[in-house]
């Protein structure tokens, strides 16, 4: 039971991550406070419309990598698949142990038996919330 799980956990972490990278490009609102403030000039607390604009356009044309001034069905598959194989030798970095272009069950397991036990700071043999939040923390910095 545990295995499976530990099994269905990569496999969700790997299609949210999939989702993330795709929506990263998409202009909208700021998720997090550091790139809100980052983007509030005039640091009044408030996003206007001339901070967010200039941002998100320059971001979203650099997409345009035929420089017509619109972004293409094909120019989003191209970055789209840049992505996936980012993440997918990511994976294969992390997860492949032996090299061999494959993860099995033994290196999913060993994986996310690593993981748990860096993510147990108090070695209680389980994982508290402010633990996970704390072992993600870790890994963005």
């Amino acid at each position: 039971m545990m295995k499976t799980f530990a099994i269905l956990a990569a496999a969700t972490a790997l299609c949210v991550s999939l989702v993330s990278a795709a929506s990263a490009q998409v202009p909208g609102m700021p998720q997090s406070k550091k790139v809100f403030n980052r983007l509030d000039k005039n640091h009044d607390n408030q996003l206007q419309l001339d901070e967010l604009m200039p941002p998100s356009e320059r971001r979203f044309m650099r997409l345009d990598t035929n420089g017509d001034g619109s972004v293409s069905s094909a120019e989003l598959d191209a970055w789209l698949q840049r992505i996936v194989e980012r993440r997918k030798q990511g994976i294969l970095k992390r997860m492949d142990k032996n090299g061999d272009g494959t993860v099995s069950k033994a290196e999913v397991d060993e994986y996310i038996t690593i993981v748990f036990g860096a993510a147990d700071a108090d070695s209680s043999g389980g994982v508290t919330r402010d633990e996970a939040k704390a072992y993600h923390a870790k890994k963005r910095n």
